[in-house]
């Protein structure tokens, strides 16, 4: 196969699942009997939310009032289960079940094609000369020289090198699994056909943001991204709540992406061009020090700030929001207003990596600016931390996971700021197994407690769930760091390069190592207060449920299989305690990685962290086991205590944001409304409208119908004809 065509495949077949989807997937789905939706693609924007208490996904079936009071995801099981409902659920669904099966089996099917053409790809960027494969170009755009700006000469062009090649096999990789659990996970929800379509668009663009191979092009792929996130955290569209996280998501998104687009056009203005490699490319030697004699070193912004440390802080900003550090993390955790399998996707194999890419992409500008790496650390680690309290009290299952994953985030954003670009792309690596395992664990357990999320009505499940049991347990002692599971080298590798990495910042690499490992004690403890409140102790639900407690069927467990064993050896592809070097070997100068001056601190660290580890998840066990996996404390004594109403109130960062930005926004754009829009714009409208009006009505009473009126109008026009003429001769009147 010609090498320049292969990468053109790979977000190809994403990209045919959604066209043939979006237009043929709603009759493919469709019963004899009628159906509500008319096409997938038909309630994407438009559709307002409505108030009403049923299902989430507007589906026809019961629903526990609780979990509708609550605002909890994906409906009941009815609407998401794995098969022919419970108690009776499912019985009016307007389906065809081999519909459902073709819809989903050729989304799923095309994205694990991708799959199998990554891995083609992989193979090709290691034995290539320089380690990269360029697409054949596409001719995007031209625009001639102005005021003294380059002439732009843009070719929309695919790149595969190392780093994208291994962004490329974890998002069709993970994301394969999660199209085959969402096929159980989906199989009743009326929205099937839609809910694939959003999917496999969503692939599409995060394969476009990693395999572009100029920034333009990496921009649509990111933007795309933002715009799939909107539709599928938005999917369950009748539900308030789902609307308004979808519009948060997009929304503060946006405020990354504006700084992210700032920073492209100084790029262009220093560079001259916004392709990463070649001649002149703004990742390269030669770039950069092009850029240097253009003024990139001494560009003034605000008093002394140079374009050396504007530019990679602007793209900071865009990281972050994307990836949801502080202060835009907001919008991860309402997130989980989308179905399950797509909080899997979007915290595991996209998006909310994205920006963590951005960062190992362009690291050559970060090294740069000490300064930049200084606040990309710190914000890492304080978010990290932030994230992680939070998590501590949270009870909704998948609230527990959303922090955590912002938490986690923060550790990948703590190894970018001390230059440890790889070692956060290695927990980019390992977080995607064992986080997809742990959210589609959740969605297993949710799928069996007929939509129920809050983990104060679980309890028990272990006997009836096995299978999930052993795979999310797997998950949490991952994440927790647990001896030799993936979580356990990645986050130590990080933790190792805050403490012994280049002293980049005024507070000292030992200070963000204490940080971290402050929050790898508290993340091993919310992870098992997660697994004790919902797989042990007693039974906290009713009889009813109790009937139909039964394990997922195995288009979901199959998944959670293979997760849990990439969970287990993952992290040996990159455990120098073991000398295993190959993930790093493999990355090498494509993310600038350096050795570090750890001495002997490497094993000492490590075994820190497998005894912090080891330690938080015993006594935690042993604390919720005497209380029967019930409540450590009781509400009141809860209530009376300052710190957990603190983290219970999520650090009234959510009531901040919206006294000083959204509701005096809103009042500003209602004041601009009835001034601008109202008086002026639809002042000059309605009152040239008025004016033509008036006019016609002066004019109308001359059209009275009777000839003697029309007579007279003829000889009045006669007279002032005559009249002009004779003054036009020169003739006097007088």
């Amino acid at each position: 196969m010609d090498p320049q065509a292969l990468p053109w495949l790979v977000p190809l077949c994403p990209l045919i699942g959604f066209l043939i989807n979006a237009f043929a997937g709603a009759r493919l789905t469709k019963s004899p009997r009628p159906v509500v939706e008319t096409g997938p693609l038909a309630t994407a924007v438009t559709a307002a939310p409505s108030q009403n208490t049923g299902p989430s996904d507007g589906s026809q079936y019961d629903m526990n009032p609780a979990v509708i009071a609550s605002g909890h995801d994906a409906a009941p099981h009815g609407a998401t289960g794995g098969h022919g409902g419970h108690s009776g659920h499912g019985a009016d669904v307007p389906l065809d079940k081999g519909g459902l099966g073709i819809v989903g089996g050729l989304a799923t099917a095309l994205v694990a094609l991708g799959f199998v053409l990554s891995l083609m790809l992989f193979q090709a960027v290691q034995t290539a000369a320089d380690h990269r494969v360029l697409s054949s170009a596409i001719q995007w755009m031209q625009v001639p020289s102005v005021g003294g700006m380059p002439a732009l000469d843009l070719s929309f062009r695919l790149l595969v090198d190392p780093l994208s090649s291994l962004m490329l096999l974890i998002i069709t990789g993970v994301g394969t699994l999660i199209h085959l659990y969402s096929m159980g996970y989906m199989s009743h929800d009326k929205g099937y056909a839609r809910y694939f379509t959003y999917l496999n668009l969503f692939v599409f663009f995060m394969l476009l943001l990693v395999m572009g191979s100029n920034f333009l092009v990496m921009f649509v792929g990111w933007e795309g991204v933002g715009l799939a996130s909107y539709l599928l955290i938005g999917y369950f569209y009748e539900r308030k709540a789902a609307t308004d996280a979808g519009k948060k998501a997009f929304i503060v998104n946006r405020i990354g992406d504006a700084a992210l687009l700032i920073a492209l056009f100084l790029i262009f203005q220093f560079f001259g061009t916004f392709e990463f490699f070649g001649a002149g490319g703004v990742l390269t030697e030669e770039g950069i020090a092009g850029a240097l004699g253009n003024g990139y070193g001494s560009y003034a912004f605000i008093g002394t700030t140079a374009a050396v440390t504007l530019v990679p802080l602007l793209l900071f900003l865009g990281a972050a929001g994307k990836s949801a550090q502080i202060p835009l993390y907001v919008w991860l955790p309402d997130a989980m207003e989308g179905p399950t399998p797509v909080s899997a996707l979007i915290h595991a194999a996209t998006m909310v990596t994205g920006g963590v890419y951005l960062l190992a992409r362009t690291h050559a500008l970060f090294l740069m600016s000490p300064l930049t790496l200084t606040i990309v650390a710190v914000i890492g680690v304080t978010t990290a931390f932030l994230a992680a309290t939070i998590a501590l009290v949270q009870n909704d299952i998948k609230k527990v996971l959303a922090y955590s994953t912002v938490s986690q985030l923060g550790y990948m954003f703590l190894a970018c700021g001390v230059g440890a670009f790889g070692v956060a792309m290695f927990h980019v690596t390992t977080h995607a197994f064992f986080k997809a395992l742990l959210f589609l664990g959740a969605g297993s357990v949710i799928h069996a407690m007929d939509g129920e999320q809050d983990m104060r009505r679980m309890g028990g499940l272990r006997a009836k769930l096995p299978i999930t049991f052993a795979a999310m347990l797997v998950g949490t002692l991952a994440i927790s760091g647990f001896p030799l599971l993936a979580g356990f080298w990645s986050k130590d590798e990080i933790l190792l390069s805050a403490f012994a990495g280049p002293a980049q910042n005024g507070l000292g690499s030992p200070w963000l190592w204490l940080a971290g490992f402050v929050v790898s004690g508290m993340t091993a403890f919310y992870m098992m207060r997660l697994m004790m409140k919902t797989f042990f102790g007693t039974a906290r639900y009713d009889g009813a449920t109790a009937n139909y407690l039964h394990e997922s069927p195995a288009t979901m467990t199959l998944p959670l299989i293979v997760l849990a064993a990439l969970s287990v050896v993952g992290g040996f592809l990159n455990a120098p305690a073991i000398g295993t070097h190959y993930f790093t070997d493999f990355l090498g100068e494509t993310v600038g990685e350096r050795e570090l001056n750890a001495g002997g601190l490497g094993t000492t660290l490590l075994i820190a962290s497998a005894a912090l580890a080891i330690a938080v998840l015993g006594i935690t066990f042993a604390l919720y086991n005497r209380k029967k996996a019930g409540e450590l404390s009781t509400d009141a004594q809860k209530q009376r205590n300052l710190l957990w109403r603190v983290l219970d109130n999520k650090w009234g960062v959510d009531q901040n944001y919206d006294r000083i930005f959204v509701r005096p926004g809103k009042r500003g754009a209602m004041y601009l409304w009835r001034t601008l829009d109202v008086r002026v714009f639809d002042g000059i409208v309605n009152g040239t409208a008025g004016l033509v009006r008036g006019l016609g009505e002066g004019i109308k009473g001359w059209q009275s119908g009777y000839v003697r009126s029309y007579a007279l109008s003829m000889l009045v026009g006669v007279v002032l004809v005559v009249v002009a003429s004779l003054i036009g001769l020169g003739v006097s009147l007088r």
